[in-house]
């Protein structure tokens, strides 16, 4: 509760200054991306997210956003602002290797600055070749030139900032005069997903972090009303996937089947990205290949074509994919870490209701009152274009797939 608390006092500097200042003239809509890392679809039903299930009252709201497979963060927040699969832009897990550019890690690895790893065209990319300037804030890919274009302000990811500084930041920039305020502004907020991964998505924890993120997005709408801007901005609230249940019971142990020093696990759980050593992957594939009930494992380009995956020169030779509430892991992790620690986990099968995210919005541009049916997280680039006024780039989603969601 202090920390919640402390929003809304950190605010009210910035709150006096907001209702002092004029009523703006008309001016071109703002649209304002938030997204809430780990936000399952029915948190919104939750007693916890108020404000969040407010906005989706007056506005539109998609019952549940289907991540891309894998549902990770990194993948699945960069398919949110290019429209492709994972598959096609190239960012196909947490942790990637590219037998030319080396290994890519999420965080603060140098590797989330350099445009050669990032495929597609953000949609900050398309705002900024069409003139329409963009303010970035802790989004995957934001640091890095993409097509030779930044956005034309970006902050890079710092977890220690705290929720009010973030609120701050975006109500200064909306607060700037119509002739040089950014009109694409995103936010990312990882509460939730820290608090579910460590007691699961029913935990007491996950439910304060909701609460925390919804007194952010109440403190958005507060200022934005202040700014006599509730015309003029666009505030969609997204997030990249849910989260499912994990116990100690539920572990695929790889090394109970396979020698380690025979392979490389590039990224681990609940899907491992398996690079057996040369000459040795016909034999890794047959010892792992129905070695546990609860594990599927794939050749490069034999997934399921329901994944649009797999294809990506960056898969590894072999793919593990654990089923729902299952972890893979090894003998000295589990030694290392003395049992499993986390109790929640995503990354499965994307078609899973657990793996289901959220979309609501609501603004000039956007429907009143509207729900619609689960809808794939490739069309979110078309929704946030249109609303933008912009010529969305090639993609895997379709206009035609948000039109239901825009204010006719």
């Amino acid at each position: 509760m202090r920390r919640r608390n402390a929003v809304f006092l950190a605010l009210a500097g910035a709150a006096l200054l907001l209702a002092a200042r004029p009523a703006p003239q008309a001016r071109a809509p703002i649209t304002l991306v938030v997204g809430l890392d780990a936000f399952r679809w029915d948190y919104v039903d939750r007693s916890q997210a108020r404000n969040i299930r407010a906005l989706a009252e007056r506005g539109v709201r998609v019952e549940r956003l289907v991540p891309s497979f894998p549902s990770k963060t990194y993948p699945n927040f960069y398919t949110l602002v290019t429209g492709l699969y994972p598959d096609h832009h190239g960012i196909i897990a947490n942790i990637v290797k590219d037998s030319a550019l080396g290994m890519f890690r999420t965080g603060s690895d140098p590797a989330v600055r350099d445009g050669r790893w990032f495929g597609g065209e953000p949609i900050w990319v398309t705002a900024e070749r069409n003139h329409v300037p963009t303010a970035v804030y802790f989004w995957p890919g934001d640091e890095a030139a993409i097509r030779g274009v930044r956005p034309r302000e970006f902050v890079g990811y710092d977890g220690r900032v705290s929720r009010a500084d973030r609120v701050r930041w975006v109500l200064e920039r909306l607060a700037q005069p119509a002739s040089s305020a950014p009109r694409l502004i995103t936010l990312y907020l990882e509460d939730v997903d820290n608090a579910s991964h460590a007691v699961g998505p029913n935990g007491a924890r996950t439910d304060s972090a909701i609460a925390a993120v919804d007194s952010v997005v109440g403190a958005l709408v507060d200022g934005i009303d202040r700014l006599g801007l509730r015309d003029v901005v666009n505030l969609i609230v997204t997030a990249d996937h849910g989260m499912a249940e994990v116990s100690r019971e539920r572990v695929i142990v790889l090394d109970d089947y396979v020698p380690l020093d025979s392979l490389t696990v590039v990224d681990w759980t609940p899907v491992a990205w398996i690079e057996p050593r040369p000459g040795a992957t016909d034999q890794v594939y047959a010892r792992l290949k129905g070695a546990h009930p609860h594990m599927a494992v794939y050749r490069r380009g034999e997934l399921p074509a329901r994944l649009k995956a797999g294809t990506h020169p960056r898969v590894t030779s072999l793919v593990a994919i654990a089923d729902e509430g299952w972890i893979i892991t090894s003998k000295a992790e589990l030694a290392r870490a003395g049992s499993l620690r986390d109790r929640g986990a995503h990354g499965y099968d994307n078609a899973l209701p657990s793996m289901g995210a959220t979309l609501i919005g609501a603004g000039p541009g956007l429907g009143r009152g509207v729900r619609t049916p689960p809808m794939q997280n490739v069309h979110v680039y078309s929704l946030l274009a249109a609303l933008l006024g912009v010529p969305p780039g090639a993609t895997d989603g379709s206009p035609d797939s948000v039109r239901a969601l825009l204010r006719r």
